[in-house]
């Protein structure tokens, strides 16, 4: 059997520079997205709450499956690829 050389990150919409929003210790924040790992991302964001300022630095690393799309970069590398990818197709 051939396994799926993808990785979960590689098959989700998110990509560097995407806003977007995720819970967090039953609080909902929204973030930047810094940095891709094989199963989650790096999420920058704010908080008011000096305790979880101090807990997290204002950096947290999510599963990119509890992670909501908010707003996506400009430069989505991912979108334009599919993009090209459906420009081909058509042809």
């Amino acid at each position: 059997m051939v396994k799926d050389k993808l990785t979960s990150n590689d098959k989700s919409p998110f990509d560097i520079g995407d806003k977007v929003s995720f819970k967090l210790e039953k609080n909902v924040f929204n973030g930047t997205i810094e940095k891709a790992y094989n199963n989650a991302y790096l999420i920058a964001f704010k908080s008011n709450d000096p305790v979880l300022e101090d807990k997290y630095h204002d950096k947290v690393v999510v599963s990119n499956k509890k992670l909501t799309m908010v707003k996506m970069s400009n430069h989505n590398s991912k979108e334009a690829k599919k993009k090209e990818d459906n420009k081909d197709e058509k042809k």
